[in-house]
């Protein structure tokens, strides 16, 4: 019989909280071995900074202070992200809790299944691209690979993981809109971005506020691996966890601009 899956369902919160409360997440996990998902969004627009992404050569920092926009490394790969009208969402589990692949790319399949489902609830026709993987560039949204999922042939949010022996950690980002000309200020090197990702808002007719967004993600989410769910939050021990690692990590500018802050609570 398959564990149950604590189920985090969260109001805005603004960057470093979020990428504190995410980690938190993932080292319960050693602990509790108890899988979690989270579904979140921002209090104000932020970006998320790829583990392995150098500030100076990824973002326009004087138009991000200029727009007063802060932004936040994360302890997963990939590519840049601006968060602002997004759904966001973190998986802590093991291969074992979901019968995953011990290999990468497989595991981002299985995983991303789920929003395969989510999207054809909607009336949409998404699958995984045919063609070989692009080069990597600074904003997430614009680079595909064969793990991401495009709906007419515009790739749509994106996803990232960290991996511990068999712990996963694994965020993803969907966008409800994405502001072209705010991502082509603050990101460098994007150049024009229109025909290569797309939002929810351009596909689907019928208004949802984020509310009902989050809540068809986590029903997707259960039917698609047969979990069950129970709504939780954080103990106290979290809560100063997070507290800490927002203050002594993520507000860093040794993690933020040099990532080699190794802070790992546990």
């Amino acid at each position: 019989m398959r564990k149950e899956w604590r189920l985090i369902l969260d109001e805005g919160g603004d960057a470093f909280f979020n990428m504190a409360k995410d980690e938190v997440l993932f080292t319960t996990y050693f602990k509790r071995k108890q899988p979690t998902l989270r579904i979140y969004s921002w209090s104000v627009p932020a970006i998320s900074l790829g583990y392995f992404q150098k500030v100076e050569e990824t973002l326009n920092l004087l138009a991000m202070v200029k727009r007063r926009i802060f932004f936040v490394r994360r302890i997963t790969g990939g590519a840049a992200i601006l968060h602002n009208e997004d759904i966001t969402y973190s998986l802590s589990l093991s291969t074992e809790d979901l019968n995953l692949s011990r290999s990468v790319k497989s595991s981002y399949k299985v995983l991303c299944s789920f929003l395969l489902n989510f999207y054809r609830g909607l009336g949409l026709n998404p699958c995984f691209p045919s063609d070989n993987d692009s080069k990597y560039g600074n904003f997430c949204f614009s680079t595909i690979h064969s793990y991401d999922i495009i709906i007419g042939n515009k790739k749509i949010g994106g996803n990232a993981q960290k991996r511990r022996r068999n712990f996963i950690f694994h965020q993803g980002s969907i966008p409800i809109k994405v502001n072209f000309d705010l991502v082509r200020e603050l990101i460098k090197g994007v150049g024009y971005l229109e025909d290569k990702t797309l939002g929810l808002k351009d596909l689907v007719r019928d208004t949802h506020n984020w509310v009902e967004w989050r809540e068809r993600l986590a029903f997707s989410f259960q039917e698609t691996f047969g979990v069950r769910f129970f709504i939780d939050k954080l103990s106290k021990e979290e809560e100063e966890q997070v507290s800490y690692l927002k203050e002594h990590k993520y507000y860093s500018y040794e993690w933020n601009f040099k990532f080699k802050k190794t802070i790992l609570v546990e």
